[in-house]
């Protein structure tokens, strides 16, 4: 009985503080917007400076880009989905070009910042094809199944076989006695 206190006592500790533990990092970390680029700003060099996405509540956020501490990360993918993975201190030239094509193709990216608005990460946001997905959801359930039913129809067969085997010992073992 003690030990069941202890025990109580101790998952009624470790819940509340394993919460809040999981409140403050959720509290620390950075947001994350989806959207289709609607503005790309460079410098005179031509370098990326900032840009701006809409989001899919009509609401637009506007990010900068860092080389520094923060530095921008990217992996975006072209038409033909070459990804391409670089940093705002690398080549800002070519972050301001993918970027471009980005809005061009009306593409939507995913964007990591921080609290300042600082972009932190900028990748090609998830795509899935809803049809495709549930086409194979639905090809597995059919396989599974069918593998039960399969499954199922063996036991039966089984259970007939046992049984008239122990019928056919039972008679063997009557006939025997009498």
């Amino acid at each position: 009985m003690k030990r069941l206190i202890s025990t109580t006592s101790a998952i009624a500790i470790a819940v509340p503080l394993t919460l809040i533990f999981s409140a403050s990092i959720l509290a620390q970390s950075s947001s994350i917007a989806t959207g289709v680029v609607t503005l790309v700003e460079t410098g005179d060099d031509g370098g990326l400076t900032a840009f701006s996405i809409v989001r899919g509540d009509g609401n637009i956020q506007q990010f900068t880009v860092s080389s520094s501490n923060p530095n921008t990360e990217y992996g975006l993918e072209n038409r033909v989905g070459d990804r391409w993975v670089s940093d705002q201190a690398s080549n800002p030239q070519e972050a301001a070009d993918r970027l471009r094509d980005q809005q061009r193709r009306l593409a939507q990216i995913s964007v990591q910042s921080d609290d300042g608005g600082v972009a932190i990460s900028v990748v090609q946001a998830e795509s899935t094809d809803i049809d495709t997905n549930l086409g194979y959801l639905l090809a597995v359930v059919a396989i599974a199944w069918i593998a039960i039913m399969a499954y199922v129809l063996y036991l039966g067969v089984r259970q007939r076989a046992i049984a008239t085997g122990i019928a056919n010992l039972q008679n063997e073992t009557d006939g025997k006695e009498s």
